[in-house]
């Protein structure tokens, strides 16, 4: 007869006290991956371009089938942004930017973020996660990341100005852009006074006999160009032209300016400084002619010297 024994190994001794540890090891490992084993999946979704200033959504897509009675929804870019917590058939607010609001459809279920206000500042990678925590074990309902470029129009002005020297330029400005990628011309009578491959990285290439550029980076990351077209000393009747061209525009910006109109600012500084030099010494006169009237009367007429006193002038 074939008797089959059974030998226990007791966890006192040393030799079995490191086996016993590995299946306690084990045990517990074997416990949670049954708590939480399916892995996180992270949905992706085309990147958005968005106007500075303007809104935009983000939208969370996750499982709506499990059960969650108690469950939360973040946004992210790089640290947490906004949060909120659905219990007790009400959501609860957690800290939240307030530039952001949370937009929650109780028929379909459908969460999402809205950004107001954007800044360029507010370019990045947005994360919304959806969360389980009730009933457990705690489940990742759904990740949804989203790319937003916030970019800024620049705003176009054409402008006449006087050098150091007295002579009349005509100035071309596009500022508060971004990117920096800026193409701005001049065109001078239907032809082009400088090269149309402009922006900011490559301006050294922009550089003609009549233009000269400048370029700055604002508080803000956005850009700013700034052009001048010297205008010859003699008077001439010539239509300019300042084309800007930028990612943001939905077509080109074109702001005509007169060579006329310098000319004329230029004359009437002249005659307002004329102006002001006439005015001056026609005071001058009066008031020495004033003062000799006044002397005269004092010498032939020493009675009236009480009453006209020098002392007593304003001006003394």
């Amino acid at each position: 007869m074939l008797t089959e024994r059974m030998y226990v190994l007791p966890c006192g001794m040393p030799s079995v006290k490191h086996f016993c540890g590995l299946c306690s090891v084990w045990m517990l490992l074997s416990f949670l991956s049954a708590v939480k084993t399916e892995s996180v999946v992270v949905n992706t979704t085309p990147a958005q371009t968005v106007l500075r200033g303007k809104t935009t959504t983000v939208n969370c897509d996750y499982d709506k089938t499990s059960e969650k009675d108690f469950f939360t929804a973040a946004l992210s870019r790089e640290q947490s942004l906004c949060s909120y917590i659905y219990q007790h058939k009400s959501w609860a607010k957690r800290p939240c930017k307030d530039n952001i609001s949370f937009i929650w459809t109780p028929e379909t279920e459908e969460i999402s973020f809205e950004l107001l206000n954007l800044h360029i500042n507010d370019s990045g990678v947005y994360t919304c996660a959806v969360e389980r925590v009730v009933p457990p074990p705690e489940k990742s309902l759904g990740v949804q990341t989203t790319f937003i470029r916030v970019i800024a129009q620049p705003v176009v002005s054409a402008s006449c100005v006087m050098r150091s020297d007295g002579a009349p330029k005509m100035l071309c400005s596009s500022e508060g852009f971004y990117p920096a990628a800026l193409e701005q011309v001049w065109i001078r009578d239907g032809e082009r006074n400088t090269y149309p491959n402009s922006s900011l990285i490559n301006r050294e290439y922009l550089n003609s006999s009549d233009v000269r550029w400048n370029s700055s980076i604002n508080t803000d990351g956005s850009y700013s160009l700034t052009s001048f077209v010297h205008l010859p000393p003699s008077p001439e009747e010539v239509m300019y032209h300042c084309w800007v061209n930028h990612s943001s525009l939905n077509q080109p910006i074109t702001v005509n300016i007169s060579s006329t109109e310098c000319y004329e600012t230029k004359e009437e500084q002249h005659t307002g400084s004329d102006f002001s030099g006439v005015i001056c010494l026609i005071a001058g006169i009066s008031f020495g002619v004033l003062t000799g009237v006044l002397l005269v009367s004092a010498v032939n007429y020493p009675s009236l010297s009480k009453c006209v006193s020098v002392s007593n002038w304003p001006f003394a």
